[in-house]
């Protein structure tokens, strides 16, 4: 068995985030905070020529996911996902988990509002930058400390969650940034039949916006802290790691060369959430 100290047990035949539509020929691994509503939502359109009607997370009929059976996924399968720049991405979790009640009107994970307030000084009724670049301390502390308690699927780095398919065997047939979403979206569309393919993509699940640009949320203390938190997701998805001012990567993912590093279980020397 393969353990990781994400948050994550990666084991042959586990496929936690995994998604199919069309009997296995598409086969979409979740990444979350990147579009991963919009795109569950495509593939129930692939099954069913319509959207489903609220929060595709809480579809409970008509979805293939987790528990997933590898022997779905077949030598002609679509495998595909999408990545998105670190710093929009732990910004949005902050805003939508952390400032924001969720739908059952609570806060996310109940007590986490307080540890925060408590241990790292997050006061949300204050100046929110500061409470951002406190509660960004946390997760490097849980990152680094291992905390699995505290471990959470939204702030953990991407290629973690990427990770759970080559490790098992699966390698990507496409990988495309959310920030050049209708572009990477083409090849995906293409497998879907002309009868049940979306026309449009509306948003789905938008959370709350910033009141700050983008830069204006990081000084040069948490910018290092976002290195040592994501530096594989930096690296290996090809983000600019010190221009805010730049979302898309570098240059677009090339799904074959990131499946062949995420296979290798041999982590580099400055990924801190693997052995």
């Amino acid at each position: 068995m393969f353990t990781y100290p994400s948050g994550m047990d990666l084991r042959p035949g586990d496929l936690s985030g995994t998604w199919s539509a069309l009997q296995g020929r598409l086969i979409y691994r979740e990444v979350p905070k990147a579009a991963c509503s919009a795109l569950g939502q495509v593939l129930f359109h692939a099954d069913h020529g319509r959207f489903f009607a609220g929060d595709i997370h809480d579809a409970t009929q008509g979805v293939t996911r987790w528990p997933f059976d590898k022997a779905i996924i077949t030598p002609d399968s679509f495998v595909f996902s999408a990545t998105r720049n670190p710093y929009a991405r732990i910004l949005s979790t902050f805003l939508e988990k952390i400032c924001t009640d969720q739908r059952d009107g609570k806060p996310y994970r109940n007590t986490l509002r307080h540890v925060l307030a408590e241990r790292y000084g997050v006061e949300l009724a204050g100046d929110p930058v500061r409470a951002f670049r406190r509660f960004l301390l946390f997760v490097r502390d849980v990152t680094l400390q291992r905390e699995r308690f505290w471990f959470d699927r939204h702030w953990t780095p991407q290629v973690q969650h990427l990770r759970a398919l080559p490790l098992n065997g699966v390698d990507y047939t496409c990988l495309f940034a959310v920030e050049q979403m209708a572009q990477g979206l083409i090849p995906v569309l293409a497998q879907i039949p002309a009868a049940t393919r979306p026309a449009t993509l509306p948003r789905f699940n938008a959370g709350p916006k910033p009141d700050h640009p983008l830069p204006e949320w990081f000084d040069d203390l948490s910018i290092h802290m976002m290195q040592e938190i994501y530096r594989w997701d930096f690296e290996l998805l090809g983000y600019d790691r010190f221009d805010l001012t730049r979302l898309a990567p570098v240059s677009a993912p090339e799904a074959a060369a990131i499946s062949a590093r995420l296979r290798d279980p041999h982590a580099p020397h400055w990924a801190p959430l693997t052995v």
